[in-house]
């Protein structure tokens, strides 16, 4: 038996959830070379889109390459270089020795290290001489171009969760340099994914190639019918039965947030028995909140008390956090603080922005808060 529901990894085929529209246009921007941004908090599911919309694409047209570049964890400009000519290497080649045919051919004056931790070209691990990078920042942005003119093909480059260079040393000027390149490039578009409200949306709100010639995308929430569907279907494709109204309950008690809808759905089929009711999804609930106690625990600690104060605040509903009103039922000092408070959590990823209105990103989180620490205060 494969995978019932996918929480932790990319959702495809059978996994995914809705979002026909999106794949739609995300799959002719593809095809068209069309550069796009989508925008959306932490766990939306902009990964998984992204794959479903190129498998799309690739069926209407062959000469597509996609070279996949995932910042989530990177924390230098220099790492970023040697993730692109990573999944530009992957992109071209379906051997090893492709890959090393590849490496001999694009780089001639300079060599990266490559390595493989098995014998599939999924394994390839890239790492270069940090000195090479900064001599030849240039070539290696411009590698994508280079390399779709040579080959003869058309390069979509995905780079996901780009907000992760707000934490690199200048991240404007490098957003910058890289816009100025991109644009000049043929054969080859740019996807990037990002958290809103971020250095991204601010650099993609204000550069021509994403409002002039190109695509954004904001993700809305996925619709409940759409995933009380999808938990029927897995359930019963996985001998055990749910009905609408279960599966319901089961998405908005996460607020239909994607992943969590997955964790919920697979922890309430493995506490069922053939059929799942209502008691066994709010077991399914608790468990899963009180597995996260710890880290939220932690978590908070990390918080100053006016942080708290507006976490409070939004559990509570509150759509204005600046009136004196709200402030003295809250305890914030002042709409200062408040608004400082905010920009913290929000660079956090504690809480995200959808339509002007901020909420808990993490609804499990927000369980605990709600359940756990708030009721002992």
């Amino acid at each position: 038996m494969g995978k019932i529901f996918n929480y932790n990894g990319i959702a495809q085929d059978i996994h995914f959830v809705g979002r026909e529209t999106e794949i739609k246009k995300l799959s002719s921007n593809f095809v068209f070379l069309t550069n796009t941004a989508i925008l959306a908090p932490q766990g939306w599911g902009k990964s998984s889109l992204v794959r479903q919309a190129a498998k799309v694409a690739s069926h209407k047209e062959r000469s597509l390459r996609f070279a996949y570049v995932d910042l989530s964890n990177v924390r230098n400009e220099e790492r970023l270089h040697e993730l692109l000519v990573c999944g530009i290497l992957k992109s071209i080649s379906s051997t090893q020795k492709e890959v090393l045919d590849n490496v001999g051919r694009y780089f001639t004056d300079f060599r990266p290290r490559i390595s493989f931790g098995s014998d599939s070209v999924d394994s390839l691990y890239v790492d270069f001489d940090w000195e090479d990078v900064r001599r030849n920042q240039d070539y290696l942005v411009d590698l994508p171009c280079i390399v779709a003119k040579d080959k003869g093909v058309k390069l979509v480059v995905c780079i996901e969760d780009l907000h992760a260079v707000s934490f690199f040393s200048a991240p404007e000027a490098l957003l910058e340099r890289l816009a100025q390149r991109w644009k000049r490039h043929e054969g080859v578009a740019y996807c990037i994914t990002s958290s809103p409200l971020s250095v991204v949306e601010k650099f993609v709100s204000s550069t021509p190639m994403f409002f002039r010639f190109g695509d954004v995308l904001r993700l809305g929430k996925i619709r409940t019918s759409e995933m009380a569907s999808f938990i029927r279907e897995r359930f019963a494709d996985n001998a055990k039965f749910i009905d609408i109204d279960n599966a319901t309950l089961i998405a908005e008690l996460v607020e239909n947030h994607p992943q969590c809808v997955q964790q919920l759905a697979h922890q309430s089929w493995l506490v069922s028995s053939v059929v799942c009711s209502r008691e066994v999804i709010l077991q399914a609930h608790e468990i899963l909140v009180d597995q996260m106690g710890l880290v939220y625990d932690n978590l908070t600690a990390s918080l100053t008390t006016q942080q708290l104060c507006y976490l409070h605040a939004v559990l509570a509903g509150e759509t204005v956090i600046s009136t004196s009103e709200v402030l003295h039922r809250h305890h914030i000092t002042s709409a200062t603080s408040a608004s400082r408070s905010k920009t913290a959590l929000l660079e956090k990823g504690l809480v995200c922005s959808i339509d002007g209105k901020i909420s808990i990103a993490d609804p499990f989180y927000a369980s605990w808060l709600r359940t756990r620490y708030f009721v002992k205060k």
